[in-house]
């Protein structure tokens, strides 16, 4: 009966530590926006997050702007507690070698002030020195590209509207400008400050496999007992 009652627990113990691992879900891309006529998108990092220093994603504009136009950018990480605030430091926008519609220039310049820097948007950017990022509009006034733009390190030094130790939600603000004049702004979504991943991220397939080792664990103790019966009459 001992070894009977070993064998029948063993299935047990098997769903027991199927359950009791973690599953973790993968860090991907953001490719949603509130509004697809003014789009950003961004790469959340390993831990899902817009902490790391760096990012990816689309821009798309297909209303607000004029045709074969001009205008340069503003691109600056923004950090949502109960007071918003702009990341300051130095900023690098890069865009694709073709976009799908009109062209650009990167740039690199620095958001000033001492962080953290009090929040604009979507009024209006932040001050920065250096040189502008642009894009120009093809001939209805669209504009989309893939980008990648380096940050500085989001961290407690420069949000501190969670106390200063605990990350608050980022987000990557973008301001079209002309001149000194603001003429629309688009943003990414939120990051949550525990890292929980966009909604467009699939979670592991680790839950998949839980009914299969139900299943395997508990044929495995059957033919176990039955090899004991048979061994023993």
């Amino acid at each position: 009966m001992r070894r009977l009652a070993l064998l029948m627990a063993a299935p047990v113990l098997v769903v027991a530590a199927l359950l009791g691992t973690s599953l973790v879900a993968a860090a991907d891309s953001q490719t949603t926006c509130a509004d697809p006529a003014s789009c950003k998108t961004v790469t959340v990092d390993g831990a899902g997050k817009l902490t790391s220093g760096s990012t990816s994603g689309n821009i798309t504009f297909t209303t607000g702007l004029a045709a074969n136009t001009t205008y340069t950018l503003v691109d600056v990480m923004e950090t949502l507690g109960t007071d918003h605030q702009f990341v300051g430091g130095s900023y690098t926008l890069n865009f694709a070698g073709s976009c799908t519609a009109g062209s650009a220039t990167g740039g690199t310049y620095t958001v000033n002030g001492t962080a953290p820097i009090a929040s604009t948007y979507p009024t209006s950017p932040p001050s920065t020195t250096g040189t502008l990022p642009t894009i120009t509009t093809d001939g209805s006034g669209d504009f989309n590209c893939n980008y990648t733009v380096s940050y500085p390190t989001i961290d407690g030094t420069n949000d501190a509207t969670c106390g200063g130790v605990n990350l608050c939600s980022t987000r990557n603000d973008l301001f079209v400008m002309s001149g000194n004049f603001k003429v629309t702004q688009t943003a990414s979504l939120s990051v949550p400050p525990d890292g929980a991943p966009p909604t467009s991220v699939p979670e592991a397939p680790l839950p998949i496999l839980i009914p299969a080792g139900i299943l395997l664990a508990l044929g495995a103790g059957l033919v176990l007992w039955r090899r004991r019966i048979f061994a023993s009459s």
